[in-house]
């Protein structure tokens, strides 16, 4: 080959790994903006949650009975899966 051919190679794969690394760059990116506008919707999430809870008796009543629930099952489920274990 001569230094010509090796320069338009060279040019050739240079090009093609910039535009590998705007290609990655550019999902890095995006993955960044979807995490991002996932945390702003958690915030916006439990602010409705305690909006709702404020306003609504029957949903007030059910949130209680749900947390009692999951206390509950966190005592229970590890004892019984030693049991099943155990014996």
């Amino acid at each position: 080959m001569s230094s010509v051919e090796d320069r338009v190679n060279s040019v050739e794969e240079s090009r093609e790994l910039d535009q590998r690394y705007a290609a990655a760059k550019a999902q890095v990116e995006q993955r960044q903006r979807v995490e991002a506008g996932q945390a702003g919707a958690l915030v916006f999430a439990a602010l409705a949650y305690g909006d709702a809870l404020d306003g609504n008796r029957l949903f007030q009543l059910m949130s209680h009975w749900a947390k009692l629930f999951c206390i509950g099952a966190a005592f229970l489920i590890p004892n019984l899966l030693v049991v099943r274990v155990l014996l």
